[in-house]
């Protein structure tokens, strides 16, 4: 009897010591865990949490000196005031010059043809056949002021517009009008003693070479090649009336080429000693091909 109970009383104890050995284990496990989250803590999330608190800190000190900027009486005072209305007034009105002297500068470009009427004056042709007549009628009075000046033109260099029987449409006639007006400038600069010879052939380009498209929301440019024949000392007036010219021309490339020929000329150049006298004391002034890339400013409204 004595024997069971002991064999029963070493049994529950060898349980007992395993339940708590296991709780022993389990609770230092426990410990070491703890402690190394403890140092996780201190070492990692000690600094994050320190810089977190110092940021905050320092948006709260911004956001109160802003606070007390913005409460000051004499933030906006009237001196302050007065200055902005008057910059905003000088930029309104240098921005108006700037408006009115491009639409100087395309109002010849953007100009339609006109007629007179008895009524009201000048008035735009706005009639597709009346607008070809006078395209036509304007072409020929270009082509016989050339060769009344003794200036040499063929006339399939100079590309005229040339519908033939068809009426054009305005979809034809606008870009039609604005070359025209450039044809125009380019003959009223060949008569006015720039020492043209011969108006050679005249193209309309497909694109430009120095324009820049960044500009495109302010203007366009319509490309041209000039060829002319001139004498070579009036070269610079030929480039200064091209400049001049209330068509907005800008020179991108010039390229001049002896033309093996002289003319024979009454007036004295300003460096003599340039040119060759004849034995009727004329000058002999050389001929040179003049080949002009250009390209005409359409400034956008």
């Amino acid at each position: 009897m004595n024997i069971g109970r002991g064999m029963n009383f070493l049994k529950l104890r060898k349980i007992s010591s395993g339940i708590f050995a296991g709780a022993q284990g389990f609770w230092i496990v426990f410990g070491i865990v703890f402690f190394v989250f403890l140092i996780f803590l201190f070492v990692c999330m000690s600094p994050l949490s320190n810089q977190y608190a110092k940021t905050c800190k320092d948006i709260e000190d911004l956001l109160t000196a802003l606070e007390r900027y913005a409460l000051k009486k004499d933030l906006y005072n009237e001196s302050w005031i007065a200055s902005i209305r008057q910059e905003s007034d000088l930029y309104d009105k240098e921005l108006g010059k700037c408006k009115s002297f491009l639409k100087e500068r395309d109002g010849r470009l953007e100009t339609i043809f006109s007629r007179e009427d008895p009524g009201k004056g000048l008035i735009k042709i706005e009639d597709e056949v009346l607008w070809k007549n006078e395209y036509v009628k304007r072409v020929s009075e270009l082509l016989t002021k050339l060769k009344a000046n003794n200036i040499a033109v063929n006339e399939s260099d100079l590309p005229f517009q040339n519908w033939g029987p068809d009426i054009p449409t305005w979809d034809t006639i606008l870009p039609a009008q604005k070359r025209f007006w450039i044809l125009e400038a380019i003959v009223n600069i060949a008569l006015n003693n720039t020492g043209i010879i011969k108006l050679g052939k005249i193209t309309f380009r497909e694109s430009p070479y120095t324009y820049d498209p960044s500009f495109a929301e302010l203007y366009t440019v319509i490309p041209v090649t000039i060829k002319v024949e001139l004498e070579a000392d009036r070269i610079q007036f030929l480039l200064h009336n091209i400049l001049k010219s209330d068509i907005p021309f800008v020179i991108e490339n010039i390229i001049a080429l002896c033309a093996d020929k002289v003319t024979n000329s009454g007036r004295l150049p300003e460096n003599e000693g340039a040119l060759n006298k004849d034995t009727n004391n004329h000058v002999s002034n050389p001929i040179i091909d003049i080949t002009i890339d250009a390209y005409v400013i359409d400034y956008k409204a």
